[in-house]
């Protein structure tokens, strides 16, 4: 959750004021979350008369649309590469990420943000002064922003509860972070008391900002209508087969019924009525197969069409494709991604920028954020035929580096390159190994057949 102030300080009636309005904001979260692990609507179904079939089937496209959207943006981690005269900054970069498991912990955030359409990361140190950092929940996050053209960060308030054993009761919790310190409160719904106060190390509000886009939407949010539809449809077709399954028995002209067949009627499923012509049939429903399908077939195709989302058992994907022909499949992805890709970058380079400013004042050599350049490679199955052969082609016209920045199988251009000069040398030492040795040999072979002559 995000909000704008012209004010410069806030007090602790103007956060009182921020909880309350963050109450809505963590409902609907929480029920973004819920669609996301299958609590959806159409589990709260209204039961049907006299103990009719009423199913309650829930199909999952939500969670199938954060999946492979968050796969396809991070299902390959981020590079980060330098020039060789900062290479020796970044790898002090690139190990405080290898100890907080940087790729991993991308994903965390990114799958969130496609949930919630936002997610949020902590930075701290642990009890050995290491620098950390730790995702957390966006329903529990609130930023109070500038209302100017930078929005900068006044302070961030964290609104999380602690649930007890029994799983029902809660003891809520805040915390407010600003630029030197952090303040930490207890809070019983109206009132914050303060408990505790420590300092901010880092050189600016410990918390960053990952937002999914620009409106901070989930990916599946704008087509949670149409997945209730698809469930109630399903529902419905269900139980109508099972009351079609479960029909009953009509016997014309076969004698009356008294009070005790009536009661028996819905056991027996059997109902006897008076007509000169005798026969019997079973009352059943008409349904209409053909309708039913065509709706849940044009329900399923708005969802993947409003999510941009491919669906992955269509035709379009059977059958040995090119790498382009695929890339033009997922055009809706790709728009998708590239959008997640801006944003998530942006946060990247702030959390560069934090991590810096604290190994400063650790009197460590810290690398400039506008110094490394970050690199996302969507997790899409590639023609590696394809690709070598654009990178032979472009040889001598494109750096080294960005050519081996496009071959899908290399994570780290830069690591790359070195191996290689470091191949080459070992190569051009054990050749000269090689010729001082031919050359020793002769010289040896000739001396002795002149001692012999």
């Amino acid at each position: 959750m995000k909000i704008l102030t012209n004010k410069t300080e806030l007090d602790i009636n103007d956060f009182q004021q921020i909880l309350k309005v963050h109450n809505n904001d963590y409902k609907h979260k929480m029920k973004l979350k819920g669609y996301y692990i299958g609590k959806h609507d159409i589990l709260n179904k209204r039961g049907r008369p006299n103990n009719a079939p009423n199913n309650r089937i829930v199909s999952n496209f939500c969670q199938y649309i954060a999946d492979m959207s968050t796969g396809f943006f991070l299902g390959k981690p981020v590079a980060y590469s330098t020039l060789k005269e900062y290479q020796s900054k970044l790898d002090i970069l690139l190990e405080i990420f290898r100890y907080n498991d940087e790729s991993a912990h991308n994903l965390e955030l990114a799958e969130e943000a496609s949930i919630t359409g936002e997610s949020y990361e902590i930075l701290y140190t642990d009890n050995d002064a290491a620098i950390r950092f730790k995702s957390i929940p966006s329903e529990e996050m609130i930023l109070v922003c500038e209302s100017t053209l930078e929005e900068n960060i006044l302070y961030a308030i964290r609104h999380y509860r602690v649930y007890n054993f029994d799983g029902a009761t809660y003891t809520e919790y805040v915390e407010v972070y600003d630029k030197s310190s952090i303040r930490y409160y207890d809070y019983s719904g109206t009132r914050l008391t303060l408990t505790d106060t420590r300092p901010n190390y880092f050189d600016d509000v410990p918390i960053i900002d990952f937002p999914n886009n620009k409106q901070r939407r989930g990916d599946f949010e704008n087509v949670i209508s149409l997945v209730d539809a698809y469930n109630m449809a399903q529902s419905l077709s269900l139980d109508d087969l099972m009351d079609f399954t479960d029909a009953f028995l009509v016997l014309k002209g076969m004698g009356g019924t008294d009070s005790e067949d009536i009661k028996k009627l819905r056991n027996n499923k059997v109902i006897v009525l008076d007509d000169p012509n005798g026969s019997a049939d079973w009352l059943i429903k008409n349904l209409n197969d053909s309708y039913i399908e065509n709706l849940k077939n044009r329900l399923q195709v708005d969802i993947h069409k409003f999510s941009n989302i491919a669906d992955m058992s269509d035709s379009n994907f059977v059958g040995n494709s090119s790498g382009i022909a695929i890339k033009y499949k997922l055009i809706g992805l790709e728009q998708i991604r590239s959008r997640k890709e801006r944003e998530f970058k942006k946060a990247l380079q702030r959390r560069i920028e934090l991590i810096s400013g604290m190994l400063k004042t650790k009197s460590k050599d810290a690398i400039d954020f506008r110094d490394v350049e970050i690199t996302f490679t969507p997790n899409i199955p590639a023609n590696n035929q394809e690709q070598a052969q654009i990178v032979k082609e472009l040889e001598g016209v494109v750096s080294k580096k960005k050519l081996l920045s496009l071959l899908p199988f290399v994570e780290d251009p830069v690591a790359e390159i070195e191996e290689l000069k470091r191949e080459q040398e070992e190569s051009d030492e054990s050749l000269r190994d090689e010729e001082n040795y031919d050359y020793e040999e002769e010289t040896e072979t000739g001396l002795l057949a002149a001692q012999i002559d």
